[in-house]
């Protein structure tokens, strides 16, 4: 097993998933409930001499790792699986998966949780285009919506309290008290 493998190959699990990280995270999270414990599981059947069970196991495992980008585990779990089609499996071989596997797990369990990852990642020049025309649209006097300005609110890398000043500014048309908030911003 190469050192330098990545455990969890995140791109590719996005491309597998035409880029849905919600998505991604929350079938990584199902892969880690359901193989948390297959080093018992797979001990087990080998123990008790069920090699087709065990086979069963680790072939499956073998697809949902690959399929998720977790490279480690499909890497180790391919060795194994051919060991048991002949028959028996390599002791190092199996503790390699089982090591790779809970480093696996331990990237798994130390995801964002589902809010922060399903959350728009905002491109920075929507940040400085939002910045701009919030700025002109208050340098001009235009009246601003309540959708219009939670847009812009939105886009704006803002504390809770400039969101909230700003808001206040705005529903009371204190547009130039707006300006000096948003001047404090960084575009």
């Amino acid at each position: 097993m190469q050192e330098n493998l990545m455990i969890v190959d995140f791109e590719f699990g996005l491309r597998q998933l035409n880029g849905n990280k919600s998505l991604l995270y929350r079938l990584l999270r199902k892969f880690a409930a359901e193989y948390r414990d297959v080093d018992v599981r797979l001990q087990d059947l080998v123990g008790a001499r069920n090699i087709s069970g065990a086979e069963d196991l680790v072939h499956t495992l073998k697809g949902v790792s690959g399929n998720l980008g977790c490279n480690a585990v499909y890497q180790d779990s391919r060795l194994v699986n051919e060991q048991l089609k002949h028959g028996e499996a390599d002791a190092a071989a199996m503790q390699s998966l089982f090591d790779n596997l809970n480093k696996t797990l331990a990237v798994i369990d130390d995801l964002p949780d589902e809010h922060t990852a399903s959350a728009p990642e905002t491109k920075p020049d929507a940040h400085h285009e939002a910045h701009q025309a919030f700025c002109q649209a208050l340098e001009h006097h235009e009246y601003i919506n309540d959708e219009k300005l939670a847009n812009w609110l939105a886009k704006l890398s803002l504390t809770p309290a400039q969101q909230e000043q700003l808001t206040a500014a705005v529903t009371s048309l204190e547009y130039d008290q707006a300006l000096t908030i948003l001047a404090t911003v960084k575009n």
